[in-house]
């Protein structure tokens, strides 16, 4: 299977250690994917690592297995993530 770059959305507390799993939402290139109210944008810096502007797919969260995450320096904003959260729970509609 192919790796993908996503954000880790899943708070800390939510589940417990053992659990094999981790939630996540992935990231696209691709702006024709990027859906304005749902997709996140990850403009270039220095602390995410990104060379041109990308999505965070917050209509695409998912599960994933924690074999398959491989951590990296690369990090969102604080607010980006608050963002991000908002927009699962406006796509899954819980506001």
């Amino acid at each position: 299977m192919k790796q993908r770059p996503a954000v880790v959305v899943e708070d800390d507390e939510l589940f417990p250690e053992a659990y094999p799993n981790m939630l996540v939402v992935p990231i696209t290139h691709d702006e024709a994917i990027a859906h304005q109210a749902f997709a996140e944008p990850i403009p270039p810096t220095p602390e995410n690592g990104v060379d041109t502007t990308c999505w965070a797919l917050a209509h695409h969260v998912t599960s994933v297995s924690l074999r398959r995450i491989k951590p990296t320096e690369s990090r969102v904003t604080a607010a980006q993530l608050t963002s991000i959260r908002e927009r699962i729970t406006l796509a899954i509609g819980m506001n």
